[in-house]
């Protein structure tokens, strides 16, 4: 059980309401709307990183996938992994993304992906990237997308912390979207 209660709709501010309209009814965006100050940056800051990412999709959910192992996030891993099999994801590959490096993921990972991994590795436990793994991206990606990569690492970073500190549940059903006010 959630340690705080989801966002009441019938309660909840116009301008957090907006920020919600069209996403769905999730428990971290309802967790998340909580934050009357900071909710719709927040979320708006998510959709950018994520719909809205320069990312290709697949590199996208790799780097989610990995914070999700890192971070210990359960529920971030089990809503990325329907992401990634979207994206075209096998179990396999979802499955070496989080065991990674045992030898059985190197088949399932191009060389690019596993730089991927190892560029998220050292962000999240050493909070930087040393100059050949920094390079080594920086060959693949221009400079704005180096920053964003970065950015989404953070991203997920906090969102994983407000999903295991507040125990978001996974959802037990359907949902639905939250409607413009």
């Amino acid at each position: 059980m959630a340690r705080i209660p989801y966002l009441d709709e019938q309660t909840a501010s116009n301008r957090t309401l907006s920020a919600l309209a069209g996403k769905r009814k999730i428990n971290i965006f309802r967790l998340i709307a909580q934050s009357e100050n900071a909710a719709p940056e927040v979320l708006a800051l998510g959709q950018v990183l994520s719909r809205g990412s320069s990312l290709p999709p697949v590199d996208r959910e790799v780097v989610i996938l990995r914070v999700a192992e890192l971070s210990k996030a359960q529920y971030q891993a089990h809503e990325h992994h329907a992401v990634a099999l979207r994206h075209g994801f096998s179990e396999d590959k979802i499955r070496a993304v989080a065991e990674y490096p045992a030898m059985d993921s190197h088949e399932h990972l191009t060389d690019f992906e596993r730089s991927l991994i190892d560029f998220t590795d050292a962000v999240v436990r050493e909070t930087s990237a040393p100059d050949e793994l920094f390079e080594c991206i920086a060959t693949v990606y221009d400079n704005s997308r180096m920053v964003e990569l970065v950015l989404i690492i953070g991203f997920y970073m906090m969102v994983g912390r407000v999903m295991n500190t507040f125990n978001i549940e996974l959802e037990s059903g359907p949902v639905g979207t939250f409607q413009a006010s």
